[in-house]
């Protein structure tokens, strides 16, 4: 989602490339903390929905 990326732009100081993606590590697309917020690549984005699946969210995160 734009949001969540410009809000960790901002956050971080960061120029990103078209292909770095922002995930959420709390698997809320709508999220938009920046604690939630880590760069990664579409494989690393697409491990952490195999994670989500297999075993949940952290509530810790919510």
């Amino acid at each position: 989602m734009a949001s969540a990326r410009l809000v960790y732009c901002v956050v971080n100081r960061a120029v990103l490339t078209e292909r770095t993606v922002i995930r959420h590590r709390c698997h809320n697309e709508r999220c938009v903390n920046p604690s939630h917020l880590v760069e990664g690549s579409a494989a690393d984005n697409k491990r952490d929905d195999w994670d989500f699946w297999a075993n949940g969210v952290d509530y810790n995160l919510l």
